[in-house]
């Protein structure tokens, strides 16, 4: 995720936040709560989500991959969502 910060105003891991092993709702809960859009390899509910499939790979091909999506992450993020919005990726 480092490769994204100059990007935005603050991205965060879980385990930086020491919520890597609580469940997603306390995950949910957290980023509503600080105002985070939330990227997650898992299928999700609101916020915004970002669902990455097939992205059991290193953290930096990870972040290289979320690097080139940019634009469309930004587009997808900036659209206000009525309910919740997910946008899926896919990492081929």
């Amino acid at each position: 995720m480092a490769l994204l910060r100059p990007h935005g105003t603050a991205v965060l891991h879980v385990r930086a936040i020491g919520l890597h092993t609580r469940p997603a709702t306390s995950i949910w809960r957290y980023t509503r709560q600080h105002g985070y859009d939330l990227p997650t390899k898992d299928k999700g509910f609101p916020p915004c989500v970002v669902a990455m499939q097939h992205a059991q790979v290193p953290v930096a091909k990870l972040d290289e991959f979320l690097l080139a999506q940019l634009p469309q992450l930004q587009e997808f993020l900036a659209k206000p969502q009525t309910e919740f919005g997910v946008l899926v990726l896919w990492l081929g």
